[in-house]
């Protein structure tokens, strides 16, 4: 991620360099799938941070490239709801996710005119990401890596053409943002941004339980407990696993991540008689 920061300054002529911004991103993350089934859950507020470079070629458009870094979670204890299913499941994960991201800002108010008149610019965010992870649970006190493990099957012998999942993914950003100027330089900027993706294993859980002897003889005990976790939990005898086909997600909705956050961003090589007549950044606050 470092290096596509990087390679981004290189762009940076005296020419791009006036309607350019460098910063930094800091936020929380949740995330939307099997084992947080609501848009936002407390419980699973997680942290974020990146680096970011933004051009604004016209008024109302702005194109922002980012590199970030977060974390994520979800887990049936927790978000339970006092469903019967979720608290027998007991399945939970994390995931650290790195992400570079190419989105177009779209300024509502614009800034048009001879002078700063606004103090505040509201806008409208989409673009492309590609982002890698890796799904990990907590297993006799270790972090456990799962999509290695298989935990529904993948690979098995009767699972023909049923692979592992791919751990780096694209997805597609949206989301809304308030922006005001600082001074000559000084951007700071509050968005909500979502993450829609195009797979359900963020989590390590979208589909059905494999057959558990089938998993024992080709993955091992620690695929097997980590594919099927009610035994934990079993208050009945007739309850300690799930039957081989049940279903342990739902694979209809893929998964989604948030990153809500702060940007500072810092404006180079500032024109003042451009950016008095004909702002491209953000609007300046006036006393």
């Amino acid at each position: 991620m470092k290096r596509i920061f990087l390679l981004l300054l290189l762009f940076n002529s005296n020419t791009f360099a006036q309607k350019a911004e460098i910063g930094a991103f800091g936020g929380i993350t949740n995330y939307l799938g099997d084992l947080s089934p609501v848009a936002f859950a407390p419980s699973e507020t997680q942290w974020a941070a990146g680096l970011v470079y933004k051009y604004n070629p016209r008024w109302h458009f702005s194109i922002r490239a980012a590199a970030t870094y977060g974390l994520i979670s979800g887990s049936d204890a927790r978000n339970n709801a006092g469903q019967p299913y979720r608290i027998r499941r007991n399945l939970s994960f994390r995931t650290y996710i790195t992400e570079a991201s190419l989105i177009g800002e779209y300024n509502i108010w614009g800034w048009q005119g001879e002078s700063y008149t606004r103090t505040i610019t509201p806008y409208l965010e989409g673009g492309f990401a590609i982002f890698h992870f890796s799904p990990q649970t907590l297993y006799n006190g270790q972090w456990v890596d799962l999509q290695p493990l298989g935990t529904e099957g993948q690979g098995l012998p009767s699972n023909k053409g049923i692979i592992p999942y791919r751990l780096t993914q694209i997805s597609i950003p949206l989301g809304i943002g308030v922006k005001v100027r600082l001074g000559d330089h000084w951007c700071i900027a509050a968005d909500c941004a979502m993450r829609k993706t195009f797979t359900d294993y963020l989590d390590d859980v979208s589909t059905y339980f494999p057959n558990r002897a089938e998993m024992l003889s080709n993955k091992g005990q620690v695929a097997l407990d980590l594919s099927d976790r009610s035994f934990e939990v079993a208050t009945d005898s007739t309850k300690l696993h799930f039957a081989n086909g049940q279903v342990r997600g739902d694979f209809k909705n893929k998964d989604w991540y948030f990153f809500p956050g702060i940007t500072i961003t810092y404006k180079m090589n500032v024109d003042k008689q451009e950016n008095r007549l004909n702002p491209d950044s953000c609007p300046t606050l006036k006393n």
